[in-house]
């Protein structure tokens, strides 16, 4: 019988490997599948924006959510005092001593306080809330309120924004994954803001508050001015500008006698068209002013061509402290009202402000001060002009807030080295003036802008056996004398556009630099070519009469 052939068994692992294969294909098809599959799970917008409460409410400004949040009762949105003068509008002033909220308008001024019926403010333990609709309906930005979530959208800002154009119906998402969770969904011509680029998905905010992804190619720029503004008429306090190139000098006068040194001081003055008479000072606590001013001297000087702008001053302080006065709504108005009684008497055309002794702790009381002063001067035609050092010793006054309210801010182009100084140099080098001009003009429009000029420079006399320093003021001529008389040789310093010289004598050594017709010219130059409104002079009766031939041709 013959024998059964034995069947080869075969091999299951081309089986195997077959089935994994086809298994990975599987998932691989899987994987693509789901990654090109978009999720539309909405995310929980309270989650979003990191709410802890229901009292919460985001608050975005100009496509940046803010760390800070607002507060909600009643259904209401509230902001921090702080945060509506940091974000929102500084013209907000919160007055200490009658405890309200002041907001002056080229109208007037409107106030507020807490159990006032109106809901605007609110106070939570020391905590000041003003309400979002009032910094809504008062300010001159654009602003969205929302509820559910609770939040506020506003924009200040209107140049440089990247504004897009959504070119399909899509989805905004939490981060940049088509698995992502769903913030909002956009249509077809939204607009949003591209806030951060990327290659497929960017990052954009919302008009409603949000800001996440959504993929590059469902967006294109939008036309220019797509987002825009235009600012509300009663939001802007009309200028009182002059017509012409201002030339101002102050004529110093401590006493009603010192009206008759007038013409005698002034009869030379080419080009002069202002003329600001030290008159008022702060008399008492109470606000009450000292005056020298006579309309006697304003008819003068307007025979003579010269508009009067009659100059409040506190350049050394005392008794009285001015940021203390400006503290009080009530004290604020009787100086205002003292100051344009004063005006109308005489038929003077302008008040300079000239308050040296301002800091940053009253800084806040002091634009409250302006924005009153110039509101109330207007309604009877009166110009302002307000004097500020150089913005690097004095950036805490704001001058943007300033311009917003005062017709004229006046740059004291001087004092770069004064009788505090520590050493010898000049009152007003060429750099200093000019940076000087350059930070003010970051601020502050040209057209209100006015340089000052000094007309003194100032001796230095260092004693060599200690190294102490003592210095004076001197005008031009004795300047010249002084340099004389100890032997001094000027020469032109290039580095400071002025002629300067030292010498010693064994015991001393002296030091100056010189204000005269080319250090002047040198300053004129910069007037001009900055373009500003026009220029000042400290002070009347200290030059020589020739810078005058000079000066008018630089303020035609």
């Amino acid at each position: 019988m013959a024998k059964k052939r034995r069947r080869r068994r075969r091999s299951p692992l081309p089986a195997i490997v077959c089935l994994l294969v086809v298994g990975l294909i599987v998932a691989a098809a899987g994987l693509i599948f789901n990654s090109r599959t978009e999720r539309y799970e909405q995310m929980d917008l309270k989650e979003y924006y990191g709410f802890t409460s229901d009292e919460q409410a985001a608050i975005m400004v100009d496509d940046r959510i803010l760390d800070e949040y607002g507060y909600v009762r009643d259904g209401m949105i509230y902001i921090t005092y702080e945060m509506a003068d940091k974000y929102f509008n500084e013209s907000f002033y919160w007055d200490t001593a009658s405890n309200q909220l002041l907001l002056t308008l080229p109208e007037g001024t409107q106030t507020w306080s807490d159990g006032d019926g109106t809901g605007t403010v609110l106070m939570v333990g020391d905590t000041r809330y003003i309400s979002a609709e009032c910094i809504r309906d008062n300010s001159d930005i654009d602003m969205e309120i929302y509820s559910d979530p609770y939040r506020v959208v506003a924009r200040t800002k209107w140049t440089n924004v990247a504004a897009e154009t959504v070119t399909e119906d899509t989805v905004i998402r939490s981060r940049s994954t088509a698995k992502s969770e769903m913030l909002t969904s956009v249509k077809q011509g939204d607009t949003v803001v591209l806030t951060e680029n990327g290659d497929d998905w960017v990052k954009v905010a919302t008009a409603d508050g949000l800001i996440g992804y959504i993929r590059k190619n469902s967006i294109e720029a939008a036309p220019e001015g797509t987002i825009s503004h235009t600012t509300d008429e009663k939001f802007v306090l009309e200028k009182l500008l002059l017509d012409k190139k201002v030339c101002l000098s102050w004529l110093y006068i401590d006493s009603e006698d010192g009206n008759n040194i007038l013409e005698a001081y002034a009869q030379n003055a080419q080009g002069m068209n202002v003329i600001s008479p030290t008159w008022f000072e702060f008399e008492n606590a109470k606000g009450d002013i000292h005056s020298f001013a006579t309309k006697d001297f304003v008819d003068r000087a307007h025979a003579m061509g010269f508009d009067v702008w009659g100059a409040i001053l506190d350049v050394y302080g005392g008794e009285v402290s001015t940021g203390s006065l400006l503290l009080d709504y009530e004290t604020r108005e009787h100086i205002i009202d003292q100051l344009l009684t004063i005006a109308e008497q005489t038929g003077m055309d302008g008040i300079n402000v000239d308050l040296e002794t301002i800091t940053a702790e009253s800084a806040e009381q002091y634009l409250q001060f302006l924005r009153e002063l110039s509101v109330a001067a207007h309604k009877k035609n009166i110009v302002i002009s307000v004097d500020n050092y150089v913005p690097a010793y004095t950036l805490y006054l704001d001058r943007a807030e300033q311009a917003r309210w005062v017709d004229y801010l006046i740059i004291m182009g001087y004092d770069e080295h004064s009788t505090f100084s520590e050493e010898p140099g000049s009152v007003a080098s060429l750099p200093f003036v000019e940076q000087g001009i350059k930070d003010t003009l970051n601020e502050a429009p040209k057209e209100q802008v006015i340089n000052a000029i000094p007309f003194y420079c100032r001796g230095w006399t260092t004693i060599l056996a200690d190294g102490s320093l003592q210095s004076e003021a001197y005008s031009m001529d004795d300047a010249d004398q002084w340099a004389k008389n100890r032997g001094i040789e000027v020469t032109w310093d290039q580095a400071t556009g002025q002629f300067a010289g030292s010498s010693e004598d064994g015991t001393c050594r002296y030091n100056i630099w010189m204000e005269e017709e080319k250090s002047i010219e040198e300053k004129l130059k910069l007037v001009r070519k900055y373009d500003l409104a026009g220029v000042g002079f400290w002070r009347l009766g200290i030059e020589r009469d020739g810078v005058w031939k000079i000066i008018s041709e630089y303020v035609k």
